[in-house]
């Protein structure tokens, strides 16, 4: 089976690991909510600010296999605060520890902190990508053809170089990698609130 790493935040266990022991790059693929989208890349995403030598080491010096969900993307996981309250919240003490979790956010920076109707939640995608996908085709065993559409748009460019302010400069030689363009929120969203409702139903 593939093994994935998920991360939603820095990567400096990541890069750590990799620096103890650099022969397990290509033992696994690194999925990870951060950075900004190609070609030009940015500055301020939060996740590459965590450890930028982190990030630069593994995107510039390693071989690991990356799949990149940038900003532009993973802003994209939105729901209404309405949606928690129907969807999330009456389903158990899960559900009403989920909601009050976000809902805290806002009375513990004293109501300054005003989400309006919504909430991001940015690092769902780390679950789509992993655990709602087809059957990769090296453990894909039928004599049955298909072609993978898949509901997650992405290029596989050659992986830039990584510079220290998050910004990109294109490379012609090297490794792909996977930039997300787009994530399906429909099926992310729709598996987590039918997942609580038939598992915390009373």
């Amino acid at each position: 089976m593939p093994l994935y790493v998920t991360v939603g935040g820095g990567l400096t266990e990541v890069a750590s690991a990799l620096i103890l022991e650099p022969r397990i790059a290509d033992r696994f693929t690194l999925v990870w909510i951060g950075g900004d989208a190609l070609p030009g890349g940015g500055t301020g995403e939060t996740n590459f600010n965590i450890d930028p030598l982190a990030a630069q080491y593994l995107f510039n010096e390693t071989s690991v296999p990356i799949w990149q969900v940038p900003r532009a993307v993973y802003a994209t996981c939105m729901v209404s605060a309405t949606e928690l309250q129907a969807f999330v919240a009456p389903y158990g003490a899960i559900g009403e520890w989920l909601q009050e979790k976000l809902f805290a956010m806002t009375r513990k920076f004293g109501n300054k902190l005003n989400t309006g109707e919504t909430w991001t939640l940015g690092d769902s995608p780390l679950v789509l990508l992993t655990a709602l996908t087809d059957w990769p085709p090296s453990t894909f065993r039928s004599p049955l053809r298909f072609e993978r559409t898949g509901s997650s748009l992405f290029d596989e460019v050659t992986a830039p170089h990584l510079n220290a302010d998050g910004t990109f400069t294109s490379r012609t030689e090297g490794r792909k990698i996977r930039v997300y363009r787009n994530v399906d929120s429909r099926l992310m969203l729709g598996d987590f609130f039918a997942k609580i409702k038939l598992n915390f139903s009373h």
